[in-house]
């Protein structure tokens, strides 16, 4: 596939994507995707499109609460030539007869006690109180198919708290990736890939760092060089 730029329109005074998404994004592609997939809490859409990009013969579906982020979506699907099924929804309340092969997240993850800005699209973006972790897992659970896999990012000082609530809803964590801004610093934030009713040992892969040197590191730079983005204010 011949590269090109990935346009992406993002609101002027509202929550803008972040590397966490590319990082992300470059886990799920390593680690595959194929078939019916859902991206939930798309946002402007960057998850879901990258995905895409690098993988046409996933059959999309974008869902987010957010009517603004609809907009957002819908123009960023046009503007890069990406089909799919789009649902403004809380997923907590979303119901559909379709079941999928894959759910990808970077949901809201901030504590409660983290300072919450006076912008309620920030707010509901970046807040774990507006997608709380354990009904976002027990949800994805329900609409995954047998053997199907959940993808999401989530602050490391909820692990613990993610591992209790996996294995209460039966997901097994199959694969983790903790992420560091450089080698001196402590993980901020864990990748993870949880399979449905599996018995899978959990491999736990190298870790990722953003910075080295006070250089972007290879590894970051190889993602930027993969997705090479152009956001414009929408």
């Amino acid at each position: 596939m011949k590269q090109e730029n990935i346009l992406l329109a993002q609101l002027k005074d509202g929550y803008r994507y972040n590397s966490d998404s590319l990082i992300l994004a470059d886990f799920i592609l390593k680690c595959g995707i194929k078939n019916e997939l859902l991206d939930v809490g798309s946002g402007c859409g960057i998850l879901g499109i990258l995905l895409k990009k690098f993988n046409e013969k996933i059959k999309l579906s974008m869902i987010d609460i957010q009517e603004r982020n609809m907009q957002l979506i819908k123009q960023n699907l046009k503007s890069n030539h990406i089909e799919a099924e789009v649902f403004c929804d809380d997923f907590l309340n979303f119901n559909t007869q379709k079941k999928f092969d894959f759910i990808v997240s970077n949901p809201p993850f901030y504590r409660q006690e983290a300072y919450k800005s006076q912008n309620l699209h920030k707010n509901i973006s970046k807040f774990q109180s507006y997608l709380p972790l354990d009904e976002f897992i027990s949800k994805a659970n329900s609409m995954l198919k047998p053997r199907g896999i959940l993808y999401f990012c989530y602050e490391v000082l909820a692990f613990d708290k993610i591992c209790v609530t996996l294995e209460k809803k039966k997901l097994k964590m199959t694969k983790i990736c903790f992420v560091h801004s450089d080698k001196n610093e402590k993980a901020r934030l864990v990748l993870i890939e949880a399979r449905k009713s599996v018995k899978s040992f959990c491999e736990i892969l190298p870790p990722f760092f953003v910075y080295e040197n006070g250089n972007l590191s290879q590894k970051m730079q190889t993602i930027h060089s993969r997705f090479i983005l152009e956001s414009y204010d929408f």
